[in-house]
């Protein structure tokens, strides 16, 4: 009877150990361990170190994917990559980076770890170039309007003035744009699938 209970407290032992092991958190607070993680460190005076190796005892060892140690002949942590280990101190296997220095310049790094800088776009200016050819003068254009109360069908009205350029004329139909063809020297019809009903207001507006 007593071989039977120091079993029974064994195997209690053991499923309690087993419990408290599914997930080990070490260092300053050890009640509190995020859910997903099966081991934490935590400590501000304390810190983890590596398994440490020589280059030879390293190449010795043949881990999983994914193993970690630091070689103390190249002062380096090594990662074990399934078939090598990769010195993660290796800047060759680095990437080009950007850097915004917040004064409208950017610094670039190159894999070899040579630093350019970018200096700020908004000062480069290049020289003045030759002045344009002066502007119509704006005083000189003139405008005329004309209101026509349409008849039901209507199409053809004439223009305030001649035409010369077509551009510089605008026909409104109640308010709305409408397109036009130019008849004549001072007529416009208006496209042909736009329809004139009773006292329809037709205003033209041209610039000369």
């Amino acid at each position: 009877m007593l071989i039977k209970k120091s079993q029974i407290a064994f195997y209690t032992l053991l499923l309690f150990t087993c419990t408290l092991i599914a997930q080990v958190k070490i260092g300053d607070d050890v009640s509190t361990i995020h859910d997903a993680s099966l081991f934490e460190l935590e400590s501000t005076s304390k810190a983890f170190v590596l398994t440490r190796v020589t280059n030879a005892q390293m190449l010795n060892i043949v881990p999983l994917s994914g193993a970690l140690v630091y070689n103390i002949d190249a002062n380096c942590v090594y990662a074990y990559d399934g078939n090598n280990w990769q010195n993660l101190c290796d800047n060759s296997s680095s990437s080009i980076s950007l850097i915004d220095n917040e004064d409208g310049s950017f610094t670039l790094t190159t894999t070899d770890g040579t630093n350019y800088t970018i200096p700020n776009f908004s000062d480069l200016q290049g020289e003045t170039g030759p002045p344009g050819p002066p502007g119509e003068d704006g005083s000189a254009v003139q405008q005329e309007q004309t209101l026509f109360v349409a008849s039901y069908g209507q199409t053809q009205f004439t223009t305030p003035v001649s035409i010369v350029d077509s551009k510089k004329i605008e026909v409104y139909r109640n308010g709305v744009r409408i397109e036009f063809i130019t008849i004549d020297e001072n007529t416009i019809e208006l496209a042909s699938d736009i329809i004139c009903y009773e006292d329809d207001n037709i205003r033209i507006v041209q610039l000369y």
